[in-house]
């Protein structure tokens, strides 16, 4: 009965004690990451879809996961002409490195898929849908700014590709490196 005892009692040690640190490794809060689904060019608008509002979660020390969403609407008058955008950004933050107590070296995989509609009302009026899908991996420097608050900057490689749904059909398909300046960093406000 006492080796039961003494057994249940070090589980229960070693649980609380992985709990612990489990809860250490754990953060999550709100923010985003810059990384626009392009339709400039490719459509007749210079329009984006951006996932703008996301927040990021860490289970541990080491893996995360990134949800950003984004809704973007433009307008043109006198031409009854308008563009409506959504955009899902998901992405798994892999911690390679902590630099410094304060600098995290990160590798980011991520799926974006997006959906673009323009609408022309002008008789006869019409409406073309596009849908982009598009993958990356990305490095990314993520700077702890102070305790709750973090910066980040990343490049990689992406995958995109957008397709319409007029008649014929256009696709449009895009490989290369990618890479933000200034204007482009991301942040994270860890609420939990």
């Amino acid at each position: 009965m006492k080796k039961r005892i003494i057994l249940a009692a070090a589980a229960t040690a070693i649980l609380a004690a992985g709990l612990a640190q489990a809860e250490e490794g754990t953060k999550g809060g709100l923010g985003f990451r810059s990384r626009p689904i392009p339709i400039a060019g490719f459509a007749a608008a210079p329009f984006q879809a951006v996932p703008s509002i996301g927040g990021r979660q860490w289970f541990t020390d080491l893996f995360g996961l990134d949800v950003g969403v984004g809704y973007n609407q433009a307008e043109v008058k006198p031409l009854p002409q308008k563009w409506t955008g959504y955009v899902v950004d998901v992405g798994v933050p892999l911690s390679l490195k902590w630099v410094s107590d304060r600098v995290n070296l990160i590798f980011r995989p991520s799926f974006q898929w997006a959906r673009i509609e323009d609408e022309l009302e002008t008789p006869p009026a019409s409406t073309i849908k596009y849908t982009g899908i598009g993958g990356s991996g990305e490095i990314e420097v993520e700077w702890m700014v102070a305790e709750r608050l973090s910066v980040s900057a990343s490049h990689g490689v992406s995958y995109m590709k957008i397709e319409d749904d007029a008649t014929p059909k256009s696709t449009f398909t895009a490989f290369g490196t990618t890479q933000g300046n200034f204007t482009e960093l991301g942040f994270h406000v860890y609420l939990w």
